[in-house]
């Protein structure tokens, strides 16, 4: 797809439950927490004591959510149903829900909405004695050396699976552009499914834009571009008829300094929209 010159939003992206398949919509509130709906329920690991994600449960991107009745901004969560790759379709609602997912994904898990900030022992990280190699592992990487930079995320990240309060891994709004896309599907001479990024938004517009520290008006919210994304494994991993791909993070690392689409915070909440402008508005 070649970029026409004017910034729009092409598509819209909700994940009910972090870590698990997206709902596609025309479009959705924005509000200070982004999508309405967004990552609303976690899976724990109740293993470890921890909030799950498709880095170590790769099963989870197979799950698809879809709430009971629509998200309201002042209520809280309604039911969420799971569509599991044999048929099954448990609720959030239902006492067998976990012994469900545990079966799929071979691990003792939970269910579990978003809590309070305060609740800060529910988000907390679980490192293994091993540090260094989870560190690694999770960005597919050989040594510490070659890690992204992680001095772009809040310094919550080191001590919190997710931010307190959401199950944002470190901001609430996620967005790659179609020039992000094009430029992995060059490198990697191959299609890049944009499923493998998990964007909250997809503009139209040039690979890796010069949004850093600025804000942009989307539809009617303003947003404020705070960090590039840096990759891990998750987008090696396979989901949804597409196969695991472990040279894509090996090319992001190479040829893209770690790093495919941006971050941002909600600086005025509003509705995005698909076909909606985007413009840069300061920075």
């Amino acid at each position: 797809m070649t970029h026409t010159g004017r910034l729009m939003v092409r598509e819209v992206w909700r994940y009910p439950v972090k870590s698990m398949a997206g709902e596609k919509l025309t479009d959705c509130p924005v509000g200070s927490d982004g999508l309405l709906g967004d990552r609303w329920w976690a899976v724990l690991d109740d293993e470890r004591g921890c909030i799950a994600d498709a880095r170590k449960l790769p099963a989870l991107l197979d799950i698809h959510p879809r709430y009971a009745r629509p998200p309201h901004p002042d209520r809280p969560s309604p039911v969420v149903e799971l569509r599991l790759p044999d048929g099954r379709t448990p609720a959030s609602d239902d006492p067998a829900t976990p012994d469900v997912l545990s079966e799929h994904l071979g691990r003792k898990v939970s269910l579990r909405p978003r809590l309070p900030a305060r609740e800060r022992e529910h988000y907390l990280r679980v490192y293994p004695d091993d540090v260094e190699r989870y560190l690694c592992e999770l960005f597919g990487v050989p040594d510490l050396s070659q890690l992204p930079d992680l001095s772009v995320l809040p310094p919550e990240v080191a001590e919190f699976q997710t931010i307190p309060g959401t199950y944002f891994d470190a901001f609430p709004v996620h967005l790659v552009t179609t020039g992000d896309l094009e430029a992995l599907e060059r490198a990697t001479g191959s299609p890049v499914a944009v499923l493998r990024f998990r964007p909250n938004l997809v503009v139209e517009g040039p690979a890796g834009p010069d949004w850093l520290g600025r804000t942009i008006r989307v539809g009617g919210a303003v947003l404020r571009v705070e960090a590039p994304c840096p990759r891990c494994v998750m987008i090696s991993h396979p989901r949804q008829g597409i196969p695991a791909d472990r040279a894509l993070l090996r090319t992001v690392h190479r040829d893209f300094g770690h790093n495919v689409g941006c971050y941002a915070s909600v600086e005025r909440p509003g509705r995005i929209g698909c076909g909606d402008s985007v413009e840069v508005l300061a920075g």
